[in-house]
C-alpha cells in the first residue's frame, strides 16, 4: 500500500465530513449573501469553492507530517511569521493597502489578500506547545519560581508580535492569542495561586465595568468609551445601545432582524432581504438563520460543538503532550471565534471582525484553519486506528 493511500485511511472521518459539511454550507449560503447585488458582478462562492480546494489541499499536506516534524518547525515558522508582520507594518500602501482604516493585509497578484496575522496564530500556538512541553520535561519539580519562569518565556514571545498586530489595528486577533495560549497554560500544570491570580485580572475588570455600567453609566460613556479609537467606539456603543441610531448599532439591529425574521423554519434558500453591510463575511451566520431558520442555525452550531469535540478527544488521547497543548490552544481559539461571531450576529456581543471558523468568505482564514485542522489530522494519525474503523475506545 502506498503512503499516500495510507495518509488518506488514517484521516478522522468524523473531521472530514464536518469539514465537507462546512463547504457545502460556506458555498450555498455565500452564493445567496451575494445576490443581494451589493457586490456588483463578483462571485464570492466561485473565490470561496476555490479556496476551499486549496485549503484541503493544505490539510492534506500538513497531516501528511509527523509530530516530530511539526515540532521542528516551531521556531523557523515563528520567527519567519513574526518577520512578516514587522514587514507588513512598514511595506507602501501599493503592497500592503489600508481597507477600512486596517493595514492587516499583503496584496498579492493572482492570490488576493493575505493576512499575516491569521498564520501568525499557527506558528505561536506550535511555539508555545513546544515551549511548554520542553519546559514540563525539564523541570520534574513543579515551585512558583518554575512556573513563573515558564509564564515569563511564554509572554516574552507573545506580547512583541501581539503590539505589532494591535497596531494595525487587530485587537480580535490579539484576544484569540491570549485565549489560545491561556488554555494552554491552564493544562500546563501551572500552581492554583498562579493560575487563579490570572483569571481574578479579567474578573475584576469585568465586574468593574458591569458595576459601572448599571450605577455609573457616565464614566462608561464619558470616561473610558472616549479611550477608545473611533471604530471601537462605535462597535461599543453600537452594542451597549443596540436600539440607539449609532453607526456601531446598525448592523446588530440588521443582523437581529434577520435571525429574527426566519422563526424556526426559515424564509427558503435565496429568500432572505435583509440587507446588512459585508453579509457573506462576518455576518455569515445571519444569512444561515435568515433562510435556514432556528433548524439549519441550530444544525450549524452541532456541527462545530461536534467539531470540537472531536478534537478534545483527539488532545486527551494524544500520545505527546506537545499534541495535547496544540488542541488545547486550537480548541480555545475556535471556541472563542464561534462564541464571538455567532455572539455579535444576535447581539449578545459587540461586532467585532472576527470569522466564523470555515464559513465566513475568505482566503486567509480559511487557509489558517484548514492547516490547523491539518495538524490535529497529523496527531490523530499516530494512533494508528484507520478511517472508519471499529473502535470501542474511540467511537
Amino acid at each position: 500500500m502506498n503512503t499516500e493511500t495510507t495518509i488518506f485511511r488514517r484521516l478522522d472521518g468524523a473531521i472530514m465530513l464536518i469539514l465537507m459539511a462546512f463547504f457545502m454550507i460556506s458555498i450555498v449560503f455565500i452564493y445567496s449573501s451575494q445576490q443581494t447585488g451589493q457586490y456588483g458582478a463578483q462571485n464570492f462562492a466561485l473565490k470561496q469553492g476555490i479556496n476551499y480546494m486549496i485549503g484541503f489541499v493544505l490539510l492534506i499536506l500538513v497531516a501528511k507530517l509527523d509530530m516530530d516534524q511539526i515540532e521542528r518547525l516551531a521556531w523557523p515558522a515563528y520567527i519567519f511569521m513574526f518577520m512578516v508582520i514587522i514587514l507588513l507594518r512598514f511595506s507602501p500602501k501599493m503592497i500592503a493597502p489600508v481597507i477600512y482604516g486596517a493595514k492587516r493585509w499583503f496584496s498579492i497578484p493572482l492570490l488576493g489578500s493575505i493576512q499575516p496575522s491569521e498564520f501568525f496564530k499557527i506558528a505561536l500556538i506550535i511555539l508555545v506547545a513546544r515551549l511548554i512541553s520542553k519546559h514540563n520535561s525539564t523541570h520534574f519539580l513543579r515551585t512558583m519560581k518554575t512556573d513563573l519562569l515558564l509564564v515569563g518565556k511564554i509572554l516574552l514571545v507573545t506580547i512583541p508580535p501581539s503590539l505589532f498586530v494591535y497596531q494595525q489595528p487587530d485587537t480580535g486577533m490579539v484576544f484569540l492569542y491570549f485565549i489560545a495560549i491561556g488554555g494552554m497554560m491552564y493544562l500546563s500544570g501551572l500552581k492554583r495561586k498562579l493560575v487563579a491570580f490570572f483569571v481574578m485580572i479579567p474578573l475584576i475588570i469585568a465586574g468593574v465595568l458591569v458595576y459601572l455600567f448599571y450605577y455609573q453609566p457616565d464614566i462608561i460613556y464619558k470616561d473610558l468609551i472616549p479611550l477608545l479609537k473611533p471604530h471601537q467606539q462605535e462597535r461599543i456603543i453600537g452594542w451597549l445601545d443596540p436600539s440607539g441610531d449609532s453607526k456601531g448599532a446598525y448592523q446588530s439591529q440588521k443582523s437581529l432582524l434577520a435571525v429574527g425574521s426566519g422563526e424556526f423554519v426559515g424564509k427558503g434558500y435565496m429568500q432572505g432581504n435583509v440587507y446588512i453591510p459585508e453579509k457573506h463575511t462576518d455576518f455569515i451566520f445571519a444569512t444561515v438563520a435568515e433562510e435556514g431558520g432556528f433548524i439549519i442555525a441550530a444544525f450549524v452550531v452541532l456541527l462545530f460543538m461536534l467539531l470540537l469535540y472531536r478534537i478534545i478527544r483527539i488532545g486527551h488521547k494524544s500520545q505527546t503532550s506537545f499534541g495535547m497543548y496544540i488542541c488545547a490552544g486550537i480548541t480555545l481559539s475556535f471556541s472563542v471565534q464561534i462564541f464571538q461571531n455567532i455572539g455579535m450576529v444576535v447581539g449578545i456581543m459587540p461586532v467585532k471582525g472576527i470569522a466564523l471558523p470555515f464559513l465566513t468568505y475568505g482566503g486567509s482564514s480559511l487557509f489558517s484553519n484548514m492547516i490547523l485542522m491539518g495538524m490535529i489530522l497529523s496527531i490523530r494519525k499516530t494512533f494508528g486506528l484507520y478511517m472508519f474503523a471499529k473502535s470501542n475506545e474511540d467511537s
